[in-house]
């Protein structure tokens, strides 16, 4: 059951309407636990197992360590947690990955033993409700927060059902204590909760889904295609991604905020942005932050020596490249961001920085220029390793564009060349840090009927009913 299916609509309409009936507030979090734990079923009924007893040893873990007066207890509670959390992500994610590595290089030794390989299911969001549990046995450890002492609260956090398959990835800290109180949607928050919905519906059904076949049948076999087409394909998947999940970001907190709960910003025009440190500030921000504080940080961030600083990053993007999927060619997407955050640093600590970063200097308005279109270049190539299936596939595509290899067949694709027209003017003329679901209810009546009008017009014209699931639930 996934957002832009009439199920969910049926789904959420119901929950919405019983919610808004339901008189004890205690009461109401059950319902809404319960309804959680039944939208998780619609996908696998046996993995809810999963959430709950991950859950259950989270709960545990904090309550221990906010009893605990010894430090060094706490720390044992912690590393306990931490431990089974990733060791669950690594036998589910991570098991066969690990099994052909190790494999591979023995055979490198001459050893030769049987080949392994382990009929393990993927439980859809795993890495998202794992991470997002983290965050509350860590922060209870730095004693940023109180344990929580409501099971049920603590429960509902973990399996709210709007975040729960492919984020934003909420923090304890920014969910639990909206469960303090009872809440209930304001007609603006109703009103900006239902523009995000539909903003996200759009970028799912009548971008991402509608020229994803064309994107899949350029990926599928890239050395048929020429150079153009296969740029064509690169575009067209950074397209593809974009709306898709900023398109399920858009959902999500658009449900959640018709409920009455608020969940942070994960994107923000990330196209636009000048440098590849921007972009991690504005792509799959829940992401970006949770790898800064929970990673990047107790490495040593910056506090270490510039040279540190440099390792730190590399290490830490690796790592963000290999949860998003067992394979090198995250890891190598990965480093290819985690190289451009180094560069960026470099550059911004050589003199040619302040030359080219005033304001009042002739050279500005090219160097900004320049920075926009070397941060597209970087993020769009990195790309193609995300998608390719194969690291052969990724650098026979890179080489063949590279080269401008004119063989091949050309293919001109009318909707990814719409898409990428459409996404790119928005990225231009629309200011970067806007939040138009925050100032629209605000607007006058003609201001808000427009942007509703051709929301509609698009999907009623355009939209695909029957698109792929959202591409980040395969991580």
């Amino acid at each position: 059951m996934i957002f832009t299916s009439f199920e969910f609509l049926i789904f959420f309409g119901l929950v919405w309407s019983i919610r808004s009936r339901i008189r004890s507030f205690g009461a109401e979090k059950w319902f809404l636990l319960v309804a959680s734990y039944a939208f998780y079923m619609t996908w696998n009924a046996p993995c809810v197992l999963l959430i709950i007893g991950s859950s259950l040893m989270d709960y545990t873990a904090g309550r221990l360590m906010g009893s605990a007066r010894n430090p060094h207890r706490r720390r044992l509670f912690l590393i306990g947690s931490v431990c089974l959390n990733l060791g669950m992500l690594a036998y589910f994610k991570y098991r066969n990955f690990f099994a052909d590595n190790i494999w591979t290089g023995l055979s490198l030794f001459g050893l030769r033993p049987p080949p392994l390989h382990f009929r393990v299911f993927l439980p859809v969001g795993i890495s998202f409700f794992t991470f997002q549990s983290m965050t509350y046995t860590i922060d209870v450890y730095r004693r940023k927060i109180e344990p929580c002492r409501n099971l049920r609260d603590f429960l509902l956090f973990v399996a709210f059902f709007p975040q729960l398959i492919a984020g934003p990835i909420v923090r304890a800290a920014e969910f639990l204590p909206q469960l303090a109180a009872r809440r209930r949607a304001t007609w603006k928050e109703l009103e900006g909760g239902l523009y995000l919905f539909l903003l996200g519906a759009v970028k799912k059904m009548v971008i991402s889904d509608q020229i994803a076949p064309q994107v899949d049948l350029i990926f599928a076999d890239p050395g048929r295609f020429d150079a153009f087409t296969l740029v064509q394909g690169v575009l067209g998947y950074s397209i593809q991604i974009y709306c898709d999940f900023s398109g399920y970001s858009d959902m999500a907190i658009g449900c959640a905020r018709i409920l009455g709960f608020h969940f942070p910003e994960n994107f923000m025009m990330p196209y636009a942005s000048r440098n590849i440190t921007e972009f991690w500030r504005r792509w799959h921000i829940t992401l970006s932050s949770w790898l800064r504080d929970y990673l990047y940080i107790p490495l040593g961030g910056n506090r270490k020596g510039v040279t540190r600083t440099y390792v730190n990053l590399m290490l830490t993007m690796l790592l963000g490249g290999l949860w998003h999927g067992a394979s090198w060619n995250f890891i190598i997407w990965g480093g290819v961001h985690g190289l451009g955050l180094v560069v960026h640093k470099l550059w911004c600590a050589g003199p040619w920085h302040g030359w080219t970063s005033r304001r009042r200097s002739p050279l500005a308005p090219l160097a900004n220029l320049c920075a926009h279109a070397a941060t597209l270049t970087l993020v769009c190539g990195a790309w193609i390793f995300f998608r390719a299936q194969t690291f052969p596939a990724a650098r026979q595509m890179l080489m063949s564009i590279l080269t401008l290899k004119h063989s091949g067949d050309r293919v001109t694709s009318p909707f990814i060349l719409a898409a990428i027209a459409g996404v790119g003017l928005v990225h231009v003329f629309q200011s970067k840090d806007a939040k138009l679901h925050e100032t629209l209810p605000d607007a006058g009546l003609f201001a808000r009927i427009v942007p509703y009008a051709v929301l509609l017009t698009l999907l009623a014209l355009f939209a695909v009913v029957d698109g792929a699931p959202f591409i980040y639930f395969q991580f």
